[in-house]
C-alpha cells in the first residue's frame, strides 16, 4: 500500500508539472494550429484564462495568470509542480500537428480520449506496462497519444482519471476565452434629421462606426471567434424597430414619433458568433449555445418637436 501511494504521489507530481506546461501551450497567443510551430514567448505568456474582473456581473474572460521567463524543461521533478524552478509555468514546448493538437507533454504534442476506447487494464498495459490496478477513487481509463514530430513514433499512454484530471482546457473554456478576445467596435447611434426630428416625420437610424463585414477576434487558447452581424434594434418612446445592420445614412431602418419630447433611445446590435481552430469550425457543445450570440449597445437622446400651425378662417 505504501509503495502504491508513493507511485501515485510521483505520478501526481508529473501530472501537475505537465498541467502547467499544457496550460501554457493552450494559452499562448503565438500558438498556431495544424502543423505550424508554436513560438514560445519567453518574456510573457498567458497561462490561464478566467474571470478577469470579478467585480463586474457575469464572466469577463481574459488572462488571469502569466508565465515567467524560465524556459527550462527539467524532468527531475524539482520544479515544485509548476514547470520551472521559480514557480512560474513554462512556455510552450511542443509543435501541434495533425490530430496531435490538444495539449503538450514536454516537447510532445498530444491528444486525449476520455474515456479511452479500451477499459480493460490488461489490454491497456500493452501500451502502458506500469499502469497500476484501478485505484479505489478512479472511474475510468483515459488514453493519450503523443508525438514530438509528425514523423516520430507515437507514444501511447493510459492513465486513470484520478491521475490525469483537468490536464486539458475544455472546448467550452476555449470558446469562452475566444469570445472574450473578440472586440466589438464602439458605435454611435445616429439618426436623421440630425440634432432633432419632428412628430410624424420619418426618422432614419444607423450605427455609425460599425463595420458591415465580419469581425475576427484574436486567438485565445488556440480558438478564434468570428462575429457576423445579424441585425440591429432601436427602442425609443415606447416603440422598437428591428432592421438589418445599417452602417451609414440610409432609409433602411426608419420610424416615426407620435409625440414630442426628449426621448432616450437604445440601439442594440446583435452578432452571431462562430468559433474556429486552424480554419475549422468547432461545434458549440450542448448547453453553451448562449455563447453563439453577442450584443453591443449604444444610447442617445432624440429631441422630437411638433410643428405648430395656426389655422385662420378665410371667407
Amino acid at each position: 500500500m505504501a509503495d502504491r501511494r508513493r507511485r501515485r504521489a510521483s505520478r501526481g507530481r508529473l501530472v501537475l508539472r505537465s498541467l502547467a506546461r499544457i496550460a501554457a501551450v493552450l494559452a499562448g497567443a503565438a500558438l498556431t494550429v495544424g502543423g505550424l510551430a508554436g513560438a514560445a514567448d519567453a518574456a510573457r505568456t498567458c497561462t490561464a484564462y478566467g474571470d478577469s474582473d470579478p467585480r463586474t456581473p457575469g464572466i469577463q474572460y481574459g488572462c488571469v495568470e502569466w508565465s515567467g521567463d524560465d524556459t527550462s524543461d527539467d524532468d527531475t521533478g524539482s520544479d515544485n509542480g509548476n514547470g520551472n524552478d521559480n514557480g512560474s509555468p513554462a512556455p510552450p514546448q511542443c509543435t501541434f500537428h495533425g490530430i496531435y493538437d490538444d495539449f503538450c507533454i514536454g516537447k510532445r504534442a498530444c491528444y486525449k480520449n476520455d474515456p479511452a476506447a479500451v477499459q480493460d487494464v490488461e489490454r491497456a498495459r500493452e501500451d502502458t506496462p506500469g499502469l497500476a490496478d484501478k485505484p479505489a477513487d478512479a472511474e475510468r481509463l483515459i488514453f493519450t497519444g503523443c508525438r514530438e514530430t509528425p514523423d516520430s513514433e507515437e507514444v501511447r499512454r493510459y492513465y486513470w482519471d484520478t491521475e490525469l484530471e483537468e490536464t486539458t482546457v475544455s472546448v467550452v473554456d476555449r470558446i469562452r476565452a475566444a469570445r472574450g478576445a473578440l472586440r466589438l467596435p464602439t458605435v454611435t447611434a445616429t439618426f436623421n434629421p440630425p440634432t432633432r426630428t419632428l412628430v410624424n416625420i420619418e426618422t432614419w437610424w444607423w450605427a455609425q462606426g460599425a463595420p458591415a463585414a465580419e469581425i475576427v477576434g484574436t486567438p485565445a487558447l488556440g480558438m478564434r471567434a468570428i462575429a457576423s452581424p445579424r441585425g440591429m434594434t432601436v427602442s425609443v418612446a415606447g416603440q422598437s424597430v428591428s432592421c438589418p445592420l445599417v452602417t451609414r445614412m440610409a432609409d433602411t431602418c426608419a420610424m416615426q414619433f407620435r409625440r414630442a419630447g426628449d426621448h432616450p433611445a437604445t440601439m442594440t446590435l446583435t452578432y452571431d458568433i462562430r468559433f474556429e481552430m486552424g480554419g475549422t469550425v468547432i461545434p458549440v457543445p450542448a448547453g453553451a449555445q448562449d455563447l453563439m450570440t453577442l450584443t453591443t449597445t449604444a444610447t442617445t437622446t432624440v429631441p422630437v418637436r411638433e410643428v405648430q400651425s395656426i389655422v385662420t378662417d378665410v371667407d
